[in-house]
């Protein structure tokens, strides 16, 4: 049986949107990174791909983070992505395919996700 007070109490939990774009080649890198990559959906350079925002797409992202950048996004700009998943090399390239993001390149997370796409849409 279930009380009046737990049908009523049940929120909607809306899960954040997450963009990850291929940004380096992968062909020298570990198979276990390779098949990340490959799960993910990331075949070729400038690709981009919506996810969820769970635990396990979190993981995986972490592992392809030398390959790839990624953060969160508005509904708005992931529906653009999702629309072209073959993105343009970003007007004015990239900082560096070898450094991560909060070191002065463009690999890894970052919070300024939906500039990077707004320069390759």
């Amino acid at each position: 049986m279930h009380s009046e007070k737990s049908r009523n109490t049940r929120e909607v939990i809306q899960m954040s949107k997450l963009v990850a774009v291929k940004i380096r080649g992968s062909l020298d890198s570990r198979q276990g990174i390779q098949r990340t990559i490959e799960n993910l959906g990331l075949e070729k350079t400038n690709k981009a791909v919506v996810l969820e925002e769970t635990d396990s797409n979190r993981g995986m992202l972490r592992k392809a983070k030398d390959y790839i950048a990624y953060g969160e996004v508005t509904d708005e700009v992931a529906e653009k992505v999702q629309e072209k998943q073959n993105l343009t090399p970003p007007s004015g390239g990239v900082k560096s395919t070898k450094r991560q993001y909060n070191q002065g390149g463009s690999l890894g997370q970052r919070d300024d996700m939906e500039s990077l796409l707004d320069r390759m849409i």
